[in-house]
């Protein structure tokens, strides 16, 4: 019931209390959604923060077959900290998306954040594609 029907006598009142369960409104449920609210956003600012900025990003540019034997790939790394040198997995795959070549490709500490890199994978049969499958810290 509303602060509108507050002109009803108090029978009516008392019948359409009755009939739909009218209660006094409370103020616990807001107070607790506020507290909910407060947590809430700033961990989810932070997490679309942290999620959103990696310690370690790559992106592929681009990959070119030079022979039956071998597969070039150019991949673009940006870390965090350019003194943290990186061990990354680079595969090539066949036709049918088997993988033909794995080599790991160390990214020496440098001055800069980002750092495009070339390298060649060698593989046993001809390969199709390339991929990054991850980088992380080097192990000294």
């Amino acid at each position: 019931m509303s602060a509108n029907n507050s002109n009803l006598d108090p029978e009516t009142s008392e019948l359409l209390q009755q009939r739909y369960g009218y209660r006094k409104s409370s103020k616990g449920w807001k107070i607790s959604a506020l507290l909910v609210f407060a947590v809430f956003v700033p961990w989810l600012v932070w997490s679309a923060w942290h999620h959103s900025n990696p310690e370690i990003r790559v992106t592929l540019i681009s990959f070119q077959n030079e022979s039956e034997k071998s597969i070039e790939i150019t991949y673009l790394v940006e870390r965090r900290d350019p003194k943290q040198p990186l061990s990354c997995t680079l595969l090539a795959r066949d036709i049918d998306k088997n993988v033909v070549g794995e080599i790991e490709d160390l990214v020496p500490a440098s001055t800069t954040r980002s750092k495009t890199i070339t390298t060649t994978i060698p593989t046993r049969i001809a390969p199709v594609n390339a991929a990054v499958l991850e980088c992380n810290a080097a192990r000294s």
